[in-house]
């Protein structure tokens, strides 16, 4: 019995291994073979006109519009930002956050920028107030939303599973934006200091004759924006670089061909 027990777990390793080996330095072309969902583009694009409001013509969501690969670039970058004891499991946590976004009309690279900005791609990271996982999201609003919306929960302990945990943060993001009826500037700060909180600022704001839109301005808004900027930023980089990277075969035969 120990033996065969010892056999399945050699076989588990040499397994995880093998998948960790097979996965990384993943090219595009190798990528496709994963058939991962699109990403939706017109969510992409709306949301990112949410957040950058007049600043979205010369921004870098701008640049990658209907860009093909970006799935692979939401790839690469959940592949050089979790530990490595999840790499083999990439290509799943690539899935789920594009269908999830997909389901939820969002940019996928929004979702990025929160999870940067909340914990690092930490999937341990644990709040000062009990906030858990990726995306730092309280027990007791996870529990709130598993009824609301019928996920499963099977207690805090939930939250460490980075699939579950952006699942469960999408589901609030996606909450937010349709009770703060899609303004950016009320549903970042609302995920970070809560809706009832939210309204309270708004209302002070308002009452000294401040525009609102300042709140995505904040401390945790200009977070969040910073990250969703630098992510944009190096995708475009990565995706200059393949393409230079591509053509480079071709100077050098076009070098080499004799006249």
């Amino acid at each position: 019995m120990f033996a065969n027990k010892r056999s399945a777990l050699l076989t588990a390793i040499i397994g995880g291994v093998f998948l960790g080996s097979l996965y990384q330095n993943m090219t595009p072309v190798e990528f496709a073979t994963l058939n991962m969902p699109p990403i939706d583009e017109g969510a992409r694009r709306d949301q990112a006109r949410e957040l950058l409001g007049s600043y979205y013509g010369g921004s870098y969501a701008a640049r990658l519009e209907g860009h093909k690969d970006l799935n692979y670039l939401i790839y690469k970058k959940l592949e050089g930002s979790l530990s490595k004891e999840w790499k083999t499991w990439i290509p799943q946590i690539t899935e789920e956050l594009i269908k999830e976004c997909q389901n939820s009309d969002m940019d996928p690279i929004f979702v990025l920028a929160i999870i940067q900005t909340e914990s690092q791609f930490n999937t341990y990271a644990k709040g000062t107030s009990g906030e858990i996982g990726l995306m730092q999201i309280l027990p007791q609003t996870a529990e709130w939303l598993a009824k609301k919306y019928s996920l499963p929960w099977r207690g805090p302990n939930t939250l460490y599973d980075p699939i579950a945990n952006i699942k469960f943060g999408i589901t609030y993001f996606a909450h937010l934006r349709s009770k703060f009826e899609s303004r950016a500037h009320h549903y970042v700060p609302a995920y970070n200091m809560g809706p009832k909180n939210l309204r309270r600022v708004a209302r002070n704001i308002a009452s000294i004759g401040e525009d609102e839109r300042t709140l995505l301005n904040g401390n945790y808004g200009s977070k969040v924006m910073k990250n969703y900027q630098m992510i944009y930023e190096q995708m475009i980089e990565r995706k200059e670089g393949q393409l230079k990277l591509a053509s480079a075969p071709e100077q050098q035969n076009g070098e080499s061909t004799p006249r």
